[in-house]
């Protein structure tokens, strides 16, 4: 016999030597998960994946050897096989410890978002889906290009009044990335009391129109105020682009004539979410006078608690006649059964650069003090129509011996489609 065909045949025969040794004919279910357990600690998931197939053709209600089949179908990527067992233990030992974390987690496991739907379609049929759930399916909407969908489900979830802060803080970004298309008018009053020398009312309204890129939030806004003795407009451009689900930012550009308003108006600040329930802003206001420039710096803090949405916010500058000008402010939100409807309120004192309107009154006297208080409500009816109204009450100083008082009421509406 030749060489090479001796040693050929030897190769097989160790070949069928091996397989043959690894065919497994324990029958003790138990000795069996622990070596399949074994296996699957020291990473070899094809061999322990061939244990617990053993152990459940011995024993198909060993619940341990499942979830543990369902872990090495993971380790191999055979995420049908884990499926199909994660269902078993669904329909016949769904309170079996263990079995739910699996069927959520079997949902992050397909790389594809329309697996992962596909998935949690079957799922919903099977079990009454969590919270976590019904927010990962919105989630998983928009991330497909459904915000429709993802805002059916993300609506219905906010009403829960039993939502923890975090998942409420997601349900808030989702809300607010499903809106396509807004129109809005807005109208403020201002009314001055006589110690001033001119308290002739103002009058502002503005105009603007919203569209969603994919994730960005684009804005464009026309705002003419009208003080009797002058009048100005401004043009904005505002964009909310989104970079993660925990980081994104704002950023306006606005222009006038300068009358009234800034030749320009720039702001930009960043938000970033951590320790799942707070946010951190951070950012700046210039405004550009003629031929000078004034910066404000800005900082904030936000938080979800319940149905309370909790801000604090502070505004440095700019320099004015040797004086920084400072605002900090407190807001407050509590939402009834949704985004779109809730009472607001703010207090603080200065004013600060996005009170366009008014802010010119801290340029003539930025070392003054000022107090406001702002309450409103915000109104959604339908699908498409949001109204808010407002109303505010301001004290400042005029001089250092008279003080000015201010009532402030606002109206706007928006329609969304």
């Amino acid at each position: 016999m030749p060489t090479e065909r001796f040693i050929l045949i030897c190769l097989i025969f160790l070949g069928s030597f091996s397989l043959f040794s690894q065919e497994i004919d324990d029958t003790n279910t138990d000795s069996i998960y622990f070596k399949a357990l074994e296996l699957y600690k020291n990473q070899n998931y094809q061999l322990s994946l061939k244990y617990t197939n053993r152990g459940l053709e011995l024993a198909k209600d060993y619940h341990d050897i499942r979830v543990l089949r369902v872990r090495n179908a993971w380790a191999v990527k055979d995420f049908k096989k884990a499926e199909n067992d994660i269902f078993y233990l669904l329909q016949n030992a769904p309170e079996y410890p263990g079995v739910q974390e699996l069927a959520e987690r079997q949902t992050m496991m397909y790389p594809e978002i329309e697996a992962r739907l596909a998935y949690l379609e079957e799922l919903g049929k099977k079990i009454s889906p969590s919270n976590h759930l019904k927010l990962l399916k919105s989630s998983l909407y928009l991330k497909a290009g459904k915000p429709k969908e993802a805002r059916e489900i993300a609506m219905n979830l906010f009403q829960n009044s039993d939502l923890d802060k975090d998942l409420r803080y997601q349900l808030q970004n989702i809300l607010t990335r499903t809106v396509s298309d807004e129109i809005g008018v807005n109208y403020q009053y201002i009314h001055f009391d006589q110690a001033y020398s001119r308290n002739d009312p103002w009058n502002s309204i503005s105009a603007e129109y919203l569209h969603y890129f994919n994730r960005t939030a684009l804005i464009g806004r026309v705002l003419y105020t009208d003080r009797s003795y002058d009048q100005g407009y401004l043009y904005e451009l505002e964009s909310y682009p989104v970079f993660s689900d925990k980081v994104y930012a704002q950023l306006t550009a606005g222009f006038s004539n300068g009358d009234i308003y800034p030749d320009f108006r720039g702001s930009a600040s960043v938000f970033i979410n951590f320790l799942k329930t707070l946010e951190a802003e951070t950012g700046g206001r210039v405004l550009h006078f003629g031929d000078k420039d004034y910066f404000t710096g800005i900082i904030g803090l936000t938080t979800y608690t319940g149905k309370f949405y909790l801000n604090l916010r502070s505004f440095i500058g700019p320099k004015r006649m040797n004086q920084m000008v400072q605002n900090y402010q407190f807001n407050i939100r509590y939402y009834f059964k949704d985004i779109d409807n809730y009472l607001f309120g703010r207090i603080g004192s200065g004013i600060s650069p996005d009170e366009k309107t008014i802010f010119t009154q801290v340029q003539e006297n930025p070392g003054l003090d000022a107090y406001y208080l702002n309450l409103g409500l915000n109104k959604m009816i339908g699908i498409h129509h949001v109204f808010q109204i407002s109303g505010g009450y301001l004290i400042e100083d005029i001089d250092q011996n008279n003080k000015g008082k201010q009532f402030l009421a606002g109206v706007s509406y928006r329609y969304r489609f």
